[in-house]
């Protein structure tokens, strides 16, 4: 009797506490459990797959020649209806995250699902994968090791790393999807991690966000408390080891509203995107938002420089704009460290007010160029100097049609520069590509959106090109909010493939799965494959669908 009333327990339980995802993952578990995950060169790990955050594939194991061929094979749906983030590549294995809070661990190949993890609330973080310590070889007799030409390596234990939509911060055992720890990494009730958390040197840089911009529309809300923030954190053991606010003084009560609320300032500065690793400085640069209040605060609408060993500032490089209005001067996209054919590095900032900045980490941020995308001009394009924005667009466009969102790519020539009509003032439903010389601003090419009607009508049909851009040797890949995924030419901006994502999805896991527009996390390129997010569906592409 024992028995069966534990029995009945452990049913409930699993019932109750992930009944679902196991029964989920039964209906496509991988023939083979997981092995241990190790850190190898054919990857894409984080959101802009290395620490400088170029969001560059140097081995696609794809020929540019062969991007018109991509085909679908296979897609696998999520439980919910919207997905923002992006999948992550590490040892022939996938990660991604997803809004119901459900983590998935897959193979990169076949679509088949190793486990899952239920965490506490919704994610859109990348997943970085870190190894917790060194591989190690296999332990051998001393009369074998003469004999063995090969030895076994045994891989190191590995953490998949991600925020959630609280404010806190998971380490899942990368092999087996269970917990190692989970860290609360800012307390505020409307804090939330969007930014990809970024691994350099076992300390996990985490970048923090909030909503508290929407809660401010309520006047029956006391606006605003919330100050962005960047903590390090121990990768063992999640321990924080310094944390730096980008509001440097703690809100304090100012006045009462028009419905008698009383209001709190400063606040804002909300990080929403990734840091970058500058390892040859020792600094991590963060891109921070707006104030919450309306006063401007000397980190806020910056590229901010900190030490990686304490936290302390370095340099701010403040980029207020007033012609920006209220289109913003703030970033939300992470910042791209390149080193140019001279030898010298450029910083590469695109704002949400549709200008990108070229800036010389060794000189405190100092801008060595900007261009302004989208804006009509006698030639069509154009260089600048420190202090001169050259301008970038179709002639006969007035106006800035929109501005950078959540991402640009750079190869080795050029940073690509995708915009979206929606950042503009009033919105639009305008986008395009660009591609810029990294040394001067000067734009090689520019690519306006196609404007075929959406598949499920005219209606709120947008091309803005808000998703994140990504690139490999002879294609630069950019969603768009219509649905499609297109591959745009690196020497002349012309399309080389286009998909529409917004359809029905066979998947391989059972669940009814629909693509719509592409926003937040791009495409991930790694062995061969396109990995990209459409509505509640993820979508695998390979040569000729094989």
């Amino acid at each position: 009797m024992a028995v069966r009333v534990h029995s009945t327990f452990c049913a409930l339980g699993w019932l109750l506490l992930g009944g679902a995802a196991d029964a989920a993952l039964a209906d496509n578990a991988c023939p083979s459990p997981a092995g241990p995950v190790a850190i190898g060169n054919a990857l894409w790990n984080g959101w802009g797959r290395g620490l400088d955050n170029t969001r560059y594939q140097p081995e696609p194991a794809i020929r540019a020649s062969d991007v018109a061929k991509l085909a679908l094979k296979w897609a696998y749906g999520y439980q919910s209806g919207t997905e923002f983030g992006q999948p992550t590549i590490v040892d022939e294995r996938l990660f991604v995250t997803s809004s119901t809070g459900r983590i998935y661990s897959l193979d990169s190949k076949t679509g088949c699902t190793y486990w899952t993890y239920d965490a506490a609330a919704g994610s859109q973080t990348a997943v970085v994968i870190g190894e917790l310590a060194r591989a190690r070889v296999a332990a051998l007799p001393k009369r074998l090791k003469r004999t063995l030409a090969h030895l076994d390596v045994i891989k190191a234990p590995s953490a998949a790393f991600f925020g959630d939509d609280t404010g806190a911060v998971y380490a899942l055992d990368a092999q087996k999807g269970t917990l190692l720890w989970k860290t609360q990494v800012d307390t505020h009730p409307m804090a939330r991690i969007v930014g990809a958390p970024t691994l350099y040197n076992d300390r996990l840089y985490v970048a923090v966000s909030s909503t508290e911009d929407a809660a401010a529309a309520n006047p029956s809300y006391s606006c605003c408390t919330f100050r962005g923030s960047v903590a390090a954190l121990d990768i063992a053991t999640g321990r924080t080891l310094w944390k730096s606010y980008t509001v440097l003084q703690e809100p304090q009560p100012t006045r009462k509203n028009s419905a008698g609320v009383q209001e709190f300032g400063p606040a804002g500065a909300a990080i929403v995107s990734s840091p970058t690793v500058d390892g040859k400085r020792n600094v991590l640069y963060v891109a921070t938002g707006g104030s919450a209040t309306g006063v401007e605060q000397s980190l806020t609408d910056a590229i901010v420089a900190l030490d990686s060993a304490d936290g302390k500032l370095r340099w701010v490089k403040q980029l207020v704009r007033p012609d920006a209005g209220t289109a913003g001067s703030g970033f939300s996209s992470s910042p791209v460290l390149r080193t140019l054919a001279t030898g010298n590095q450029v910083l590469l900032a695109g704002q949400k007010s549709g200008v990108v900045y070229g800036l010389d980490p060794d000189h405190g941020g100092e801008i060595l160029w900007q261009t302004k995308i989208g804006v009509s001009s006698a030639g069509g394009a154009g260089g600048g100097a420190s202090g001169v924005i050259s301008m970038v667009g179709p002639p006969g466009v007035a106006g800035s049609p929109g501005g950078v969102a959540w991402g640009s790519a750079a190869d080795h020539r050029s940073l690509y520069v995708a915009i979206s009509g929606l950042l503009a003032q009033p919105a639009n439903t305008s986008g395009s590509l660009t591609a810029l010389d990294m040394a001067t601003g000067v734009a090689r090419w520019h690519t306006a959106a196609p404007e075929p009607a959406c598949s499920w009508s005219e209606r709120n049909c947008s091309h803005a090109q808000a998703q994140a851009v990504t690139v490999m040797p002879g294609s630069a890949f950019s969603g768009s909010m219509d649905g499609h995924l297109r591959a745009y030419s690196t020497i002349d901006g012309k399309i080389l493939w286009d998909f529409d994502t917004a359809r029905d999805f066979q998947t391989k896991n059972g669940i009814k799965a629909s693509g719509g527009p592409l926003d937040h996390g791009g495409a991930t390129i790694v062995n061969g494959m396109v990995y990209v997010n459409s509505g509640n569906t993820l979508l695998a592409f390979s040569v000729d669908g094989k």
